[in-house]
């Protein structure tokens, strides 16, 4: 019998009723569920945040502890964090859909890579499983990087630049990259030789202190090699190699160096790269790193990052096991670059050879006036422990009577104004005199033409009241004396205190007292007055700055007299060995300055600045005679070479 109607219709909101519960119970169940496991995306955030740092405390795992975690962490990103200095960032950017108690979340890493190689970034996969205690990691090699197997780890590989040379003004390679061996013991090959008396025997047949040696091998741990010598390849000829491949353990190592064209060459000019310490990485704040140069002086400490340029990185995985790598993100170095300087590579070496047979400290500085090129830097070769012709401080004797000559014609006087040269004179109870080699014939009044030609002392310190200090200093940073070292140089240009009174003062007027200048910076007085106008030195082919600003600059009229003074000097007067040689007329002045030499004897700085055309030389010996007699000659060995290049 077939329900009634009005059964069914009692029934019906029952099971309607029914269903409501149920469903209500079920929703309950998911509240309660996620009330007490959550939904998975709270975990997902926690182990992006403990991924760059590997602390996996509040991480909960399907596999691992976080100790165990923490390990692998280590082992696949500790290289890789070691080389960039710093944890990658990773951010959640989709914590995944939960389906059939799984979810997985995408991961965005970016590392910021060393060299200033940029950054590096990709997305990575996580899986979060639920379990009966709740959603957990499952944290695979994969999370890592893409595609990273279980035997594999991060590393990061500097891609090395190759390096730009230092040129000439022609483009002569005079700095850069060079061949060299590398002398020294491996001490996995002593085969129970002893290392100490090994080391030195190394030592002896290279000619290196043979203690320092061995401490140094005694240092160094089981499985090193000791470098003892570096020399560069076209010297091995020079070096008993044949007889220290007898030596136990001996190794020469072929690399490259960045190294002078020749050993000495424009000492202070070039300046010098090397590898990075321990001690410079620790000390440069993150700026070095291992396998940068570290430049000291000259050129190349000023165009340091053009002249190496900037290396790359490869990052790649490593799989130990197998013994092979594969690359995931490469950024490929950036080459240095050629530097040019203003150095002649001809008039360098002819300048050094002209002083090659100096027994004191010695230096030749050739400028070009019309640029303030310095053409050539040569040092002496004894007694040179750092490049005088740049930063050495010395007065300058009587080649600052060029600067003296300019006070005086401002003050009124002109080149056949009647000026007196006793043999000596007093300055407020000081005595002064000539230099010895003065004619006595010459004392007495004469013009200023023949002061300067001859260089009378007392002739210009007497005066001191007709040009204070003030105008004397003013004088001075007219010609470039004080000015700022160019671009590229450590260089010393001069000083004079405006100050100065009294016997400071006249002393000052005759080049001695507080005086103090460079061969550098007399070559850029002399350039100063054969260009006429103030002139400042430069190193870099492409320094554009230009020339110091002074107060007074130099006159076309002063210019004309100054050249005319300095003209009488070579055809009447202490340079008139320099009269007869051929082309543009030379002008010039010598100088002799007295110092008390570490014995406590008098001794003389030798000076003299000549100009030739286009071309100024200074020459300088810090122990010789008198200008003209030990600077003079070179000097003229650099101009007429020069004539004949």
């Amino acid at each position: 019998m077939d329900a009634s109607p009005t059964r069914s219709r009692r029934r019906a909101p029952l099971l309607i009723a029914l269903a409501v519960a149920v469903i209500a119970a079920l929703v309950l169940a998911v509240i309660l569920w996620r009330d007490r496991f959550g939904s998975g995306e709270e975990e997902a955030r926690a182990l992006a945040a403990a991924l760059p740092a590997g602390d996996f405390a509040d991480v909960p795992l399907t596999g691992d502890d976080p100790a165990a975690a923490a390990e692998e962490h280590e082992r696949i990103l500790g290289p890789l964090l070691e080389a960039t200095d710093a944890p990658p960032q990773v951010e959640l950017t989709d914590p995944g859909t939960a389906e059939d108690g799984t979810r997985t979340a995408t991961l965005e890493w970016t590392w910021t890579l060393p060299h200033e190689a940029g950054t590096w970034s990709y997305t990575t996969e996580a899986t979060l499983e639920r379990t009966g205690e709740g959603w957990a990691a499952d944290l695979g090699p994969e999370t890592y990087a893409p595609g990273l197997t279980a035997t594999e780890h991060l590393e990061a590989k500097t891609l090395q630049p190759t390096m730009g040379t230092v040129t000439d003004r022609e483009g002569t390679d005079l700095y850069g990259p060079r061949d060299v061996r590398v002398l020294g013991l491996d001490k996995t090959l002593l085969d129970g030789a002893d290392p100490e008396a090994t080391a030195r025997d190394l030592a002896g047949l290279l000619g290196i202190n043979a203690d320092n040696y061995a401490q140094k091998v005694a240092d160094y741990g089981d499985d090193a090699f000791v470098p003892a010598l570096t020399i560069r390849a076209e010297d091995e000829g020079n070096y008993p190699l044949g007889e220290a491949e007898d030596i136990t353990g001996y190794r020469a190592l072929e690399q490259s160096q960045p190294l002078a064209a020749e050993r000495d060459y424009a000492p202070g000019v070039l300046g010098s790269l090397r590898e990075a310490t321990k001690e410079d990485i620790d000390g440069s704040d993150g700026e070095i790193e291992a396998g940068d140069y570290v430049a000291t002086g000259g050129v190349v400490s000023a165009r340091h990052d053009e002249l190496v340029g900037t290396p790359g990185v490869d990052v790649v995985a490593v799989d130990s096991e197998a013994g092979s790598e594969r690359s995931l993100h490469s950024v490929e170095p950036t080459d240095g670059a050629d530097v040019a300087t203003t150095l002649d590579d001809d008039l360098q070496r002819l300048a050094t050879d002209a002083i090659a047979d100096e027994d004191a400290p010695s230096a030749v500085i050739a400028m070009q006036p019309s640029t303030g090129d310095v053409l050539a830097s040569a040092l002496g070769p004894t007694g040179q422990e750092y490049p005088i012709g740049l930063v050495g401080q010395y007065a300058p004797g009587s080649t600052f009577k060029t600067v003296t000559a300019l006070s005086l014609l401002r003050a009124g006087l002109t080149p056949d104004s009647t000026v007196e040269c006793p043999e000596t004179a007093t300055v407020e109870g000081r005595s002064f005199k000539n230099a010895d080699s003065l004619s006595p014939d010459l004392f007495g009044s004469m013009p200023l033409r023949q002061a300067i030609a001859h260089s009378c002392n007392t002739a210009m310190l007497l005066q001191y009241d007709t040009v204070d200090q003030s105008s004397l200093a003013d004088a001075a940073t007219t010609l470039g004396i004080g000015q700022e070292a160019p671009d590229g140089l450590e260089a010393f240009m001069g000083s004079i205190d405006p100050e100065d009174t009294g016997t400071e003062h006249a002393a000052a007027m005759m080049g001695q007292g507080r005086v103090l200048t460079s061969p550098l910076a007399m070559a850029t007085v002399l350039a100063s007055v054969q260009n006429g106008s103030t002139v400042s030195p430069r190193i870099l082919a492409d320094d554009d700055s230009a020339p110091a600003e002074v107060p007074t600059p130099l006159t076309e009229d002063e210019t004309s007299q100054m050249q005319e003074l300095l003209r009488g000097v070579v055809t009447d007067g202490s340079l008139d060995d320099f009269a007869d040689m051929p082309g543009d007329p030379v002008i010039g002045k010598t100088g002799t300055a007295e110092y008390t030499d570490e014995n406590g004897d008098l001794a003389l700085h030798s000076w003299v600045i000549v100009a030739q055309g286009d071309l100024v030389v200074a020459a300088f010996v810090e122990d010789g005679s008198y200008g003209s007699v030990t600077a003079g000659p070179i000097a003229r060995e650099v101009l007429e070479g020069a004539q004949a290049s």
